[in-house]
């Protein structure tokens, strides 16, 4: 018997308007505050914001640079954006990444479910670099309180 691959689920709030919050996915000056789990920051960012662009991401810390790219699969502004996430935590492997933004009271929930992840591990350290990456987009989308 074989097991379903993992699959990662993380959403929060922000509150914004829904098309700010999802424009800001796709600007590489506003990506670059927030696509960077943990204590890292974004070193360098390329992003071609359309279907079928590349886009690649450098994270980095004291440990060094961590790269990240993929491609962009499918984009419904202000509803979904979904693409390919290939980084050396993935194995080299080609992953798939869905961000979702639903109207709400509050203002905007974002969704990111993560799949194609090689096991539980390797799953459970995107949960925790991806809920880190909601809360910084919380932090630097939302309007000033």
């Amino acid at each position: 018997m074989t097991s379903a691959a993992p699959r990662v689920e993380v959403a929060t709030t922000i509150r914004a308007p829904r098309d700010r919050v999802f424009d800001a996915w796709l600007d590489p000056d506003r990506l670059a505050r927030f696509l960077c789990a943990g204590d890292t920051h974004v070193a360098r960012i390329e992003v071609d914001p359309r279907v079928g662009g590349m886009f690649r991401v450098v994270m980095a810390s004291e440990r060094g640079e961590f790269d990240h790219r993929g491609r962009y699969v499918e984009i419904v502004r202000p509803e979904r954006l979904r693409f390919t996430w290939i980084s050396a935590a993935t194995g080299g492997a080609e992953t798939d990444v869905t961000v979702t933004f639903d109207l709400v009271d509050e203002g905007t929930r974002v969704t990111i479910v993560h799949v194609g992840l090689a096991d539980e591990m390797i799953a459970t350290r995107h949960r925790g670099e991806w809920q880190s990456i909601l809360a910084k987009s919380r932090d630097t989308v939302a309007p000033l309180r």
